[in-house]
């Protein structure tokens, strides 16, 4: 039996613990009062697209849970990467979704702020622990690996039934 890998401390700068190539991310951050905080993000979840976090190609997974009587923000993700580049990432890929998610967050300095990064770090709380099934797989190894598999099943099942 092989050992089990123990998480590593991500990057210094930010960044929460990381096993093999995949690390993970959790804030908690205050929201705004009123319509323009809870109420808001729950009315942009029920739109339910997440699109954007395919177009970063690197998201894992991702949840929104809205705490403490509507006042806070959970966010958690699992990514491919470091830290910084996983910022950087939404930055460039996908800003106004960020800040169309983010708007509903009390002092959001918005993606392309320089202080975007010091604002995560911040409200950032490192997991006391976490499991990963497959650390060493990254979203883009895992779409390729699904994308042999249906050509397989394609020839299995082609070959089947005599064709």
């Amino acid at each position: 039996m092989a050992p089990v890998p123990s998480p590593q401390s991500a990057t210094p700068n930010g960044g929460g613990l990381r096993f093999g190539q995949i690390s993970e991310l959790t804030v908690i951050v205050p929201l705004k009062t009123g319509k323009d905080g809870a109420e808001r993000l729950r009315e942009i979840l029920a739109g339910g697209t997440f699109s954007g976090a395919d177009a970063v190609g690197t998201v894992h997974d991702m949840r929104f849970v809205i705490l403490d009587n509507d006042t806070k923000l959970l966010f958690a993700t699992a990514y491919d990467g470091d830290w910084d580049s996983y910022i950087t990432d939404f930055a460039t890929k996908i800003p106004d979704a960020m800040d169309h998610f983010f708007s509903v967050v009390e002092g959001w300095p918005g993606i392309h702020s320089s202080t975007v990064k010091d604002f995560i770090a911040r409200y950032q709380v490192r997991a006391t622990g976490w499991y990963v099934a497959y650390p060493n797989e990254t979203v883009a190894s895992i779409r390729g690996a699904l994308k042999v598999r249906d050509a397989l099943n394609v020839l299995f099942n082609a070959a089947s039934t005599g064709l």
